[in-house]
């Protein structure tokens, strides 16, 4: 029997098979070779071919078995053992990967896809380190690797060493094609380096050539993060995940973006979806946590607290937050025992030691030990403020422009008269009383307590580009219309409903750098009350500095900056008061706790508000809380934080002169009115 004729014909399946695979048809060409393997069983090259179709296509077990009847005929063949691997690794069985890795190399001793798998391997256990080894090695091997280079990059960046991923990174940038993963890799590079003059011509050239990409996307939601744009997160998340709604981490950052608004129901929900869509994070566990803080659910809290810590045991954010919500009375406590145990590793990047500053520093706080929670919390202090970038010199004559430029009332102001609703404005400086004033205020029925709203900042923001040239508040805002005005009101009023279910004619908007804003509250809100928390200084400076925040707050991490802070906020709220007189009521904190009844009946009369005997009554208090007060004002009132600072007198040198040096403070350290 003449077998030429099969055999032509198998050359040509093969021939057409390969040319279909070569052009990306995974499908067609698939169809082909089982064709071939069918009149020749023997053609290891077909199966193997056939098993990189069925890893094009996803089809992992059945690549698995292709490339194993490869290897049974030619045993020795190195690229079908590193493709046996990387189907192992898809399918998750990681160790079966790392064996088909290095029996590869015991083949071909430093074969670049051998070493590039078992360094993504390495990255998959988070061990970035040896992954970085791996990459540097396949990359040795052969230069022009371009998955290793872009994976050797990736390490980098996990790592901290960002100078030295985007030097990696960079002959892959060079071409005006350059594909979609490295650019994306590079824009977060930009990101970690807070190279925002870099990154938006990077974002805005992405979405030119990928429109809608889901990468894409989700990499312009970290730049919102880092910025604090969390209207923006809310809006690309939920785009997001219409489309695809089993990314994890999407619904993490969504979470994130509610939890930040203050929209804390929203915010757990978020979270829970993510927990379900990926249970091993313990990042999500924390996050979940923090809501269930904020809703007053301790035990909860803490169950998750703990979850998260199970899945990592070093978890510093989840140790900050089990410590806030405790209290230490000996360092044998075993959670206090484990974060020293932490604190003394040798090992501890400087991030985590930061972030460890601040818990630790709380315990020795709690346990008396004073002088040891302020060089603590000094050090997390220092370390923080290696990372702000912030100009203060310019931010505060800023500030000082806000009082030239916007010396009177506003002459133009929107009707709110007819409104359903009407925000109680509640501001000052953080760490001020702002808490526990909105807890007493949205006790009363007609109240909704919203916590933290940004409104104010994005009509601020919009004020600034969306209404003909740009302008800096404060500078032209005295020039603007009605009809901006108006859009601003209404677009407030859109936000806090698509955030908060307000049922009640009233509800609180207590974002507490709002006092740089009255100027502009009262041309949007020309009736609300506004409430200006007053607390003395040094208790403010010194439960600042011991606060590490998750937000943009910037200017706390020096006591010197710290201070001139408060300096223009007392400068600013003194011209607020001179300009708007009795239209802004002050309460003193010292005074809220000290003489409660009384005073809080003036805060209600000063809120423009009919008494109601609920004020007066903490069980009532439902509000959400996700700020620092919060297991504070939990307690009902809290009398003990009253001249705390005195603990730590001595180390406040530098914020006593220079209040003192400013008339804020007497020869007795008392606060001038």
């Amino acid at each position: 029997m003449n077998n030429k004729p099969t055999a032509d014909k198998v050359k040509k399946l093969f021939i057409e098979a390969s040319m279909k695979l070569q052009q990306g048809d995974a499908a067609g060409a698939r169809r082909g070779l089982e064709k071939v393997v069918k009149l020749a069983p023997g053609a290891a090259a077909a199966w193997y071919n056939m098993g990189l179709a069925s890893q094009h296509l996803g089809l992992h077990s059945k690549a698995l078995t292709e490339f194993k009847r490869s290897l049974a005929i030619q045993p020795g063949e190195v690229e079908a053992i590193i493709n046996l691997g990387l189907s192992h690794k898809a399918l998750g069985d990681i160790d079966a990967a790392e064996k088909a890795g290095h029996s590869a190399l015991k083949i071909a001793q430093e074969h670049p896809r051998a070493l590039n798998l078992l360094g993504s391997i390495e990255a998959e256990r988070q061990q970035h380190e040896s992954a970085r080894k791996y990459f540097e090695r396949a990359l040795n091997s052969d230069p022009g690797f371009a998955d290793a280079r872009q994976n050797l990059a990736n390490a980098l960046l996990e790592t901290g060493d960002l100078d030295k991923a985007a030097e990696i990174l960079a002959p892959l940038l060079k071409a005006e094609s350059t594909a979609k993963e490295p650019l994306l890799l590079y824009g977060q590079i930009l990101l970690e380096q807070r190279r925002y003059d870099k990154f938006q011509p990077l974002l805005k050239d992405l979405k030119a050539r990928f429109p809608d990409d889901e990468d894409v996307l989700i990499l312009e939601i970290g730049f919102c993060e880092l910025r604090n744009d969390n209207f923006t997160v809310v809006e690309i998340a939920q785009k997001l995940l219409k489309k695809s709604p089993q990314q994890a981490r999407v619904w993490s950052s969504l979470g994130n973006a509610y939890f930040q608004l203050d929209s804390i129901e929203n915010a757990k929900n978020s979270y829970q979806k993510a927990i379900e869509l990926d249970p091993d994070q313990a990042e999500y566990r924390n996050n979940l946590g923090l809501a269930y803080s904020s809703l007053g659910d301790k035990e909860q809290a803490e169950v998750l607290y703990r979850k998260s810590l199970e899945l990592n045991p070093e978890y510093i954010e989840a140790y900050r937050n089990l410590v806030a919500m405790k209290k230490f009375s000996s360092l044998e406590d075993p959670d206090a025992a484990q974060i020293e145990s932490i604190w003394n590793k040798a090992d501890l990047n400087e991030t985590h030691k930061c972030k460890l500053a601040f818990a630790l520093g709380k315990v020795y706080d709690d346990c008396g030990l004073y002088d040891r929670a302020f060089e603590t919390y000094d050090i997390g202090n220092q370390l923080k403020s290696r990372e702000v970038t912030m100009d203060f010199d310019q931010y505060f004559s800023h500030i000082d422009r806000i009082i030239e430029v916007c010396a009177a009332p506003p002459a133009i102001t929107v009707d709110d008269t007819e409104n359903a609703h009407h925000p109680i404005f509640i501001l000052g400086m953080s760490r001020s009383g702002t808490t526990l004033v909105e807890q007493i205020i949205s006790r009363h029925p007609d109240v909704t307590g919203c916590g933290e709203l940004a409104c104010i900042e994005r009509a601020v923001a919009n004020l600034e580009k969306n209404h003909g040239e740009m302008r800096v508040y404060p500078d032209g805002f005295i020039d603007l219309d009605l009809e901006a005005f108006s859009r601003e009101n209404h677009g407030y009023f859109d936000w806090v409903a698509r955030l908060h279910d307000i049922s009640t004619g009233y509800f609180t908007d207590k974002m507490p750098f709002n006092f740089v804003h009255i100027w502009l509250i009262r041309a949007l809100f020309p009736h609300a009350a506004i409430i200006h928390c007053h607390r003395h200084p040094l208790d403010v400076i010194v439960s600042n500095y011991f606060q590490l925040y998750g937000s943009d707050v910037n200017f706390v991490y020096d006591l010197e900056v710290l201070s001139g802070y408060y300096i223009r906020y007392h400068r600013l709220m003194r011209h607020w008061h001179s300009i708007f007189a009795d239209d802004i009521y002050k309460v003193q904190y010292e005074a809220l706790v000290a003489d409660h009844e009384h005073q809080t009946r003036m805060l209600i009369e000063g809120a423009r508000l009919p008494w109601d005997e609920a004020c007066l009554d903490p069980d009532k208090s439902d509000t959400a809380v996700r700020t620092a007060s919060i297991w504070q004002v939990r307690q009902g009132i809290y009398t003990s934080s009253r001249e705390r600072w005195r603990r730590y007198e001595k180390h406040l040198k530098p914020a006593i002169d220079m209040l003192s040096d400013e008339g804020i403070l007497d020869s007795e350290l008392r606060y001038v009115e």
